[in-house]
């Protein structure tokens, strides 16, 4: 009978929510909290259909089991996009992978038995219960009972703004209104949030330059047009795990290496990555601050890479003059008319000062640390139930949260981008379906 189930609240409904509740269907009575629609998120929840996935539809699979199972989904759907000229994989539209995680969860969730229930609130405070479990009130006053509670809140909330001029979160609704066709636009963070902008500004018909400014001035970097090569085998060092520079200097002989042998760069990063996470917990905090510093950006930009056909798209706007691309920061900015003036410096040395019709803050989850004021979080942490690292919450290798003391917390967890100071790659679908997998193994088990 379900009621003899364990209870396990999943707060945060995007993907990361959503493909863990699917994971302990019927193996557990599960409250998602999800103020939305479960499924799509924050970042599966744009209705443009110039974003693109940044990853080909044969790798974005809620089921690792079943690695095919999106791109045959879309190839079902009467309005699926085309295959390339050419050949090469389909980067799907972002709209279609947010209505195939929303189908995937309304399937499961009106299954006959279903262990599923939806609430769409947000989780204001979570407290241990004296007999064990967890305690949540959520923003409506009600109150629940769970053995175990997932934090899966994302971490892609936008830093603090001055609407309307400085938006801090790019996505939330009206971030682009009331903008006039002709102005100049100033986009913080020169990486994938940035790229969606250009797209959304031009769609909307906006004609004024775009002005994109982060600390290197790095544009994203692309996927193979065409078919994709396989992963470059890398072989690690004998003898323990590389630190940061012995790491860029094995991946710059491997790309050299793959390059002689007629095979792209972007190859290198791929067979790398399934090491990623053992590479980064093998590093003291010297050495992660060191990565950090001067590697983090590099890192990115090879990494987390673009449809070929929007990398096009970034290079006509740069070659045509609309889209202009600084290395420097923001520096400060006021109000100016209906506009803002704002302070540039510059890489190079020097400041710069632009009027702009609106600044967008597109410096993504890195650049913000807006979910620590997110409830339920500040009380949790307030009460040492959770400990900030800097780049998240503090966890476990196995996603188990440290408390304010970093001892496991029996029954609460992180699930995906805020586990990233422990496993740093933990941003995308492979690495967080991967933890879910094994997260629902370790609750079921407990």
């Amino acid at each position: 009978m379900t009621s003899s189930l364990p209870v396990v609240a999943v707060v945060g409904g995007g993907f990361a929510g959503t493909a863990l509740a699917l994971r302990l269907q019927g193996a557990a009575r599960v409250l998602l909290f999800e103020p939305g629609v479960p499924g799509p998120g924050l970042a599966y929840g744009t209705a443009s259909p110039e974003h693109l996935l940044n990853v080909p539809a044969g790798g974005m699979s809620l089921w690792p089991e079943r690695p095919g199972d999106f791109a045959e989904w879309l190839a079902r759907q009467a309005d699926a996009p085309a295959a390339p000229e050419g050949g090469g994989p389909i980067f799907a539209p972002r709209p279609f992978y947010g209505r195939y995680l929303r189908e995937a969860w309304q399937a499961a969730a009106g299954a006959p038995g279903g262990t599923l229930t939806h609430l769409p609130r947000r989780v204001v405070a979570v407290e241990p219960a004296a007999g064990g479990g967890f305690h949540l009130r959520d923003e409506a006053g009600g109150r629940h009972m769970a053995r175990q509670v997932v934090l899966a809140l994302g971490g892609f909330a936008g830093g603090p703004g001055a609407p309307p001029r400085l938006i801090g979160h790019p996505w939330e609704a009206g971030a682009l209104e009331d903008l006039a066709p002709g102005e100049t636009v100033l986009l913080v963070g020169t990486g994938l949030t940035m790229a969606d902008m250009v797209l959304s500004l031009r769609r909307r018909g906006h004609h004024g330059k775009v002005v994109a400014v982060s600390r290197h001035g790095w544009l994203p970097l692309p996927h193979v047009p065409g078919p994709l090569p396989s992963p470059w085998t890398v072989e690690l060092p004998e003898g323990g795990m590389p630190g940061p520079l012995a790491l860029l200097r094995l991946l710059r002989a491997e790309a050299a290496k793959a390059e002689a042998a007629g095979v792209p760069w972007q190859a290198v990063p791929d067979g790398i990555r399934p090491h990623v996470q053992a590479i980064w917990q093998s590093w003291d905090v010297e050495e992660r601050g060191r990565f950090l510093r001067h590697a983090a950006s590099l890192w990115n930009l090879h990494r987390h890479r673009l449809a070929p056909e929007v990398f096009a798209s970034l290079a006509e706007e740069r070659g045509q003059g609309g889209l202009e691309v600084l290395a420097g920061r923001l520096d400060s900015w006021q109000p100016e008319g209906e506009g803002a003036e704002a302070i540039l410096r510059l890489r190079a040395g020097g400041l710069r000062a632009l009027r702009c019709g609106r600044i967008l803050l597109c410096t993504g989850p890195s650049g913000s640390q807006a979910w620590a004021a997110n409830p339920p979080v500040p009380m949790m942490v307030e009460r040492g139930m959770l400990r900030p690292d800097g780049l998240g919450l503090s966890v476990s290798p196995g996603g188990a949260a440290l408390d304010g003391e970093g001892r496991e917390v029996p029954g609460l967890y992180v699930l995906g981008p805020l586990g990233r100071g422990t496993l740093w790659e933990i941003t995308a679908v492979p690495e967080i379906r991967a933890q879910a997998g094994r997260l629902a193994e370790t609750i079921l088990a407990s």
